[in-house]
């Protein structure tokens, strides 16, 4: 007997919630290995440790779109490859692709990061140039 208090709703929908993979890598040779973009493609989701639905409700890519992707009868568009890489917290399957062209990911650095960089290499000139100094005074009073 149905209760008369529950009423079915037949076209509710489905809370889409996403999580973001652990920070996750695998060896470079395994990535080169890999004979197709749609492998590597399936590599970089398995390493994730996410589930397929994860993935593919975070880039609001359709199921049967991403299926196609796994077997190669598709493929990721250029502007969801940030959002996939950042979902699946690898790059794996940019690092294929760049791979295929002769070519490594690198990453690029920011103006404060380059500024920091500077900065550090001057502070241990400095550092050195003052060690020396000292060492010279300390020789000199001896």
């Amino acid at each position: 007997m149905a209760s008369r208090l529950l009423t079915r709703v037949d076209e509710q929908g489905e809370l889409g919630l996403s999580r973001r993979a652990e920070p996750n890598d695998v060896p470079i040779e395994l990535v080169h290995r890999q004979k197709s973009a749609a492998a590597a493609f399936s590599l970089a989701v398995q390493s994730s440790g996410l589930e397929d639905k994860e993935v593919y409700g975070a880039l609001n890519l359709d199921a049967g779109y991403f299926s196609r992707i796994k077997k190669g009868e598709a493929s990721l568009h250029a502007e969801t490859v940030r959002a996939f890489c950042d979902v699946v917290n690898n790059r794996i399957y940019p690092a294929w692709i760049a791979y295929q062209l002769g070519c490594t990911l690198v990453q690029i650095k920011t103006e404060a990061e380059r500024q920091l960089e500077l900065e550090r290499a001057r502070s241990a000139k400095l550092a050195d140039e003052n060690a020396l100094l000292r060492s010279l005074v300390q020789r000199a009073a001896a």
